[in-house]
């Protein structure tokens, strides 16, 4: 097929959406990276994502590499362009004509548009260095978030949008495990839902079809339970200026704290670690 039937092909399937959707999600992070590039909190140059694979040591080399991606990224804008010019016109697929003989070959050892003409120098670079700046594990082109320290999963560095450095992280965190508690029990119900009825309830198999089938005395239960343990597990102090008074721990509620006891520091952090992956899976699943 055309490369025209092809893009026509995807859009009417869906597949050119979910692209728009990933590559929307990844422009997301580099637009807070850049971001943070300009405030002067990273040390980022603009492009870096922080991909390391097959990237030269020295400065030069790094120089160069950086020097032929630019090139070599110009030079592909054109020639696409002329790709898609080629298929709206001809309506055919890739050579779009006929292959002849070779184009004879440019004089000299290297085209002078890809810059045959010059010879390499070393770039003496006369702007400061900015400080080398301690970056995050999970997304090394930003730098370590600061409003993690102390919290479970802290290694991991992931706050791309800096809401630690807004709010209160323990109220994030609080917010966070409790969502993903609830996903996690969630996933594990929409699994079930076929197999199991609770009393009262119309016997649904189809889980998406559930929510429609309940009846109000059983969404009113529902809500009557999930808010009075909400407003009983805090003891009325529900807001992030007074439920963590008496220095209490984000997603502490004594409930199968007992588990924990005669584990050392390390298996109680890995069990709590494994809860707030879980959960971030759940939340994502569900």
């Amino acid at each position: 097929v055309s490369s025209i039937d092809a893009h026509l092909s995807m859009v009417k399937f869906g597949s050119m959406s979910q692209m728009l959707v990933w590559l929307g999600f990844a422009e997301l992070f580099g637009f807070m990276a850049m971001i943070r590039m300009y405030q002067g909190k990273t040390d980022r140059a603009a492009g870096d994502f922080g991909f390391r694979a097959l990237y030269p040591k020295d400065e030069a080399g790094q120089y160069q590499m950086q020097l032929k991606e630019l090139r070599n990224g110009r030079l592909a804008m054109l020639a696409y362009g002329g790709i898609v010019t080629a298929a709206v016109l001809t309506g055919k697929p890739w050579p779009f004509f006929a292959v002849g003989e070779s184009c004879p070959k440019t004089a000299g050892d290297r085209s002078t548009f890809c810059g045959g003409l010059q010879k390499a120098q070393a770039r003496a670079s006369t702007a400061p260095r900015r400080a080398e700046m301690e970056r995050s594990t999970s997304l090394p082109f930003l730098p370590k978030p600061a409003g993690l320290t102390g919290l479970v999963g802290e290694e991991q560095g992931f706050d791309p949008l800096a809401f630690a450095e807004t709010f209160d992280a323990r109220w994030l965190r609080e917010a966070e495990l409790k969502h993903g508690r609830v996903c996690m029990v969630a996933t594990v119900g929409f699994a079930a839902q076929q197999f199991l009825t609770f009393p009262g309830f119309t016997p649904t198999p189809n889980a998406n079809e559930a929510i429609y089938s309940a009846n109000p005395a059983g969404w009113a239960a529902l809500l009557f339970l999930a808010g009075f343990i909400e407003s009983s597990s805090y003891g009325g102090k529900i807001t992030m200026l007074d439920m963590f008074e008496g220095k209490r721990e984000p997603g502490n509620f004594e409930f199968g704290s007992g588990f924990l006891k005669g584990k050392s520091d390390k298996e109680v952090y890995d069990m709590k670690l494994k809860e707030l992956n879980n959960g971030r899976l759940a939340m994502m699943a569900i």
